[in-house]
């Protein structure tokens, strides 16, 4: 199975609940990856800043996910999704592969990366049924992994959620342990989020665009290709603790479409 085909999907579906928008895996120049995505997410609690309070929400999410290759270490990538089918938040980013070291084992690859998200809609944000904060978000990262002969890796990344007044800033970061079989692809992973400051839900008067917010999450994808240039996949995650959100648990599935814009594949 070929790296490319799945150098994308790993992340998407869920998208607020599942991890970032980007990873250790690179397109080839020209090469475009094309992903639709289905997924449910509901709660029963919600984690407060000092305690947890019963909590009934539920969400449908539509994603659209696009990523390209610009050059063989130059990617973007492309999100939009729908929540309750109303426009969320969008997000653009690109990376680049800065380091690349190869040894008899494996490789090891050093990736910075910088994101832009903002809203796609002026939703109602003053609600515990709101599909986010409306927060623009500028969002760089750096991104390592080491990727063994035997199909084995390992992916981490850290990085800083800069946001636009009034909601708080965070800092992030994750890790994620992978296996790829055959046309076969398996990974787990935890994600942390931890927002500097803002105020803390039920505290009288607060703007839901204020609450700082942090979490815990894990989660993971089976990914299935399907002939040369499609695939299929599930995943699913769950938010075992944090402050000022809900217990979300997401199940999700999609279907993925490689195109290629060229003939040949260059530096």
């Amino acid at each position: 199975m070929k790296y490319c085909i799945i150098s994308f999907f790993i992340y998407l579906s869920g998208l607020i609940y599942a991890q970032g928008n980007v990873d250790g895996f690179f397109k080839q120049k020209g090469e475009v990856d094309l992903a639709f995505s289905g997924t449910f997410s509901a709660s029963n609690k919600y984690f407060r800043k000092n305690d947890v309070i019963d909590y009934d929400r539920a969400q449908a999410i539509i994603g659209v996910y696009g990523a390209y290759g610009i050059t063989n270490k130059w990617n973007v990538v492309l999100n939009l999704p729908l929540i309750n089918f109303k426009p969320q938040d969008a997000a653009v980013f690109t990376k680049y592969h800065l380091v690349d070291v190869k040894r008899k084992k494996g490789d090891f690859t050093i990736a910075p990366a910088l994101g832009v998200s903002f809203p796609l809609s002026h939703y109602a944000t003053q609600s515990g049924q709101a599909i986010g904060q409306r927060a623009t978000i500028v969002q760089p990262k750096v991104l390592f992994q080491y990727k063994h002969k035997a199909n084995l890796f390992v992916q981490g990344q850290v990085g800083y959620n800069y946001t636009l007044d009034p909601v708080p800033s965070a800092t992030v970061a994750s890790i994620k342990a992978g296996y790829i079989y055959k046309d076969w692809y398996f990974d787990a992973w935890f994600d942390y989020q931890y927002g500097i400051g803002g105020t803390d839900y039920g505290v009288a008067g607060a703007d839901f665009r204020e609450l700082g917010v942090s979490y815990n999450k894990i989660g993971g994808v089976i990914y299935k290709s399907v002939g040369i240039n499609s695939g299929v996949f599930l995943n699913g995650s769950y938010i075992f603790a944090g402050r000022n959100i809900g217990n979300a648990y997401t199940v999700g599935a999609g279907y993925v479409l490689k195109l290629q814009t060229n003939k040949k594949s260059n530096e």
